[in-house]
């Protein structure tokens, strides 16, 4: 199974991860906007999270890989800059996230914050794929 995935173009694991990041990331919005009175939404919510913030960090080293071989220059299109704005807010949004816990006394400052990037990000996301598939010449 390694070997398969080691062995797998980079424009295809680009797409397979970038957008399992962002389904994973509409995940986690979903279960935090329709099921936070069930017991299990915020261990929902914060798996999703972070396995999309992974998954779009994948996506992205799978990206620069694909460009490289290549032989472009990186970020010449905005389908790089939309991606890397979409890495760096999924990234920051869990990480947010996750220092609710860790400063209390800090929360009504930070939760605004984490919902505002993880929209953000999502939003980017969404934006990424479309300018992904205009860049690719299919819509």
């Amino acid at each position: 199974m390694r070997q398969e995935i080691a062995k797998m173009n980079p424009f295809y694991a680009h797409i397979i991860f970038m957008t399992g990041g962002a389904t994973l990331m509409a995940a986690g919005v979903t279960a935090a906007r329709f099921f936070r009175r069930r017991p299990w939404w915020l261990r929902f919510h914060r798996a999703a999270g972070i396995a999309g913030a992974l998954s779009l960090g994948a996506g992205l080293a799978a990206g620069v890989i694909m460009v490289s071989q290549g032989g472009n220059g990186h970020f010449g299109l905005p389908h790089a800059w939309l991606g890397l704005t979409a890495v760096t807010a999924g990234t920051a949004a869990p990480t947010i996230g996750q220092l609710q816990f860790k400063f209390k006394a800090k929360i009504r400052l930070l939760r605004p914050w984490h919902r505002r990037i993880g929209f953000a990000a999502l939003a980017m996301c969404l934006l990424g794929i479309i300018s992904g598939l205009a860049a690719g010449g299919i819509i």
